[in-house]
């Protein structure tokens, strides 16, 4: 396996067809489809499967896309840390939720001209993979997770927040349990977590949509479809007039935590990252 065929298979996924993805890489296709197949070969699975509408990824496609992304990130690491050796990079996570983080970051640190970054979003068990695959070396994401194969750091916790159109609410709703019957849109990282804890008072939220980031929670909540349900650090990221209600349940509180891998040495700079955070949140 060689790295472009990690490019090669990036492109395909991210094209759509392969005939894009030749066009794309400036080759012809029946190449581009042989090195595929070879790729294929090698992994004894299949990656891809052609459709009328171009491509679907496998199971096995999913997984191996995802690690072509993480190979090939760390190749291009590797090649500007020789290149310029005199420049640090860091690497850390940030969940969508936790994406306002990064605006409290001192400004002397972004205009470093030997700090260069690389920072990845998803969601936290994203951030725990890329972390233990050594793809980060640091993320900031949200209880609740397993925390016994990490170095767990908690800054805060915090309450969810509802977020909707002002027809949607009537007052007051500042308990999970007021929102019986009213459309609600769930961050999936936090959907069972949040119909267990209806199931508490004997009813089934009606879950109108699901999404994999509280951006697009918030969107979906700006349209008028439903009452996002998200942390409250979410709001940050909320630049227009909406309502927004504070949910006094504790027991679905979320914690803000720092992760990085278990007795490893940190750089310097993400040690000061992570002070500057600890004095922030304990002020």
């Amino acid at each position: 396996m060689e790295l472009k065929q990690l490019l090669y298979f990036k492109t395909i996924v991210e094209e759509g067809t392969i005939s894009k993805a030749a066009q794309k890489l400036h080759m012809a296709q029946p190449p581009l489809s042989m090195q595929l197949k070879q790729l294929e070969e090698e992994l004894k699975a299949q990656l891809i499967i052609r459709t009328h509408h171009g491509i679907e990824l496998t199971n096995a496609g999913k997984l191996f896309y995802k690690r072509a992304l993480q190979i090939l990130s760390l190749s291009e690491l590797t090649k500007s840390e020789i290149i310029n050796p005199e420049v640090t990079i860091l690497r850390f996570g940030m969940t969508s939720s936790n994406h306002s983080l990064i605006n409290y970051l001192d400004n002397e640190l972004f205009s470093n001209i030997k700090l260069s970054f690389r920072i990845h979003e998803g969601s936290t068990y994203e951030m725990l993979d890329l972390l233990l695959t050594h793809n980060i070396d640091m993320a900031f994401v949200r209880t609740p997770f397993d925390q016994s194969q990490v170095k767990a750091i908690h800054l805060c916790d915090e309450p969810m927040v509802a977020v909707g159109q002002e027809s949607f609410f009537k007052q007051p709703m500042n308990y999970m349990k007021d929102y019986h019957n009213v459309p609600l849109i769930i961050h999936q990282r936090y959907l069972s977590f949040i119909s267990d804890y209806c199931l508490q008072y004997n009813f089934n939220p009606f879950i109108k949509f699901t999404c994999d980031d509280s951006c697009t929670s918030l969107l979906y909540a700006k349209n008028g479809y439903g009452i996002a349900i998200v942390p409250k650090r979410a709001i940050d990221l909320i630049d227009y007039p909406i309502h927004i209600e504070e949910l006094l349940d504790k027991q679905l509180y979320t914690s803000i935590v720092i992760i990085h891998r278990k007795d490893e040495i940190l750089d310097e700079h993400l040690h000061q990252i992570i002070s500057a955070y600890l004095h922030m949140f304990t002020l």
